[in-house]
């Protein structure tokens, strides 16, 4: 009973976002935090695609445009390209009885895994990376 009491009396803690700037103007933060619409749909529609291997290539063209993007830049974090070095990988175990098209899924795995390796910015591997 103490446990829950003094857990219900804990201070409340809260997340204090920067005031959004105007439609016309953009920032590093503002773009993180307040990621305009389209591109907020076109980064649910990629994790959609690749729930469950539902469209691997779609997401890919997603991602692509995405990169190509400013807008992409700050949404666009490690765990964006781990789900898709796994959604790679499970796509060439998926098509073993297509070689070649097994062999695009794996060179398209390894340009992703050296980029992600060598890319500066704020998409580094992680142990999750490794794990993949």
């Amino acid at each position: 009973y103490n446990e829950m009491e003094g857990f219900l009396r804990r201070r409340t803690s809260y997340t204090i976002l920067p005031t959004p700037l105007p439609s016309d103007q953009s920032g590093t933060l503002n773009d993180f935090y307040f990621t305009d619409s389209p591109t907020q749909d076109l980064l649910s529609v990629m994790d959609a695609c690749l729930h469950n291997l539902y469209d691997v290539p779609r997401a890919k063209g997603i991602f692509e445009r995405l990169r190509q993007s400013e807008k992409g830049d700050i949404i666009l974090d490690t765990r964006v390209y781990n789900s898709l070095l796994y959604a790679y990988l499970a796509m060439v175990a998926s098509s073993q009885d297509l070689p070649a098209q097994a062999g695009i899924w794996l060179e398209d795995f390894w340009q992703l895994f050296g980029e992600v390796e060598s890319q500066p910015g704020n998409v580094r591997p992680t142990a999750n990376t490794y794990a993949v």
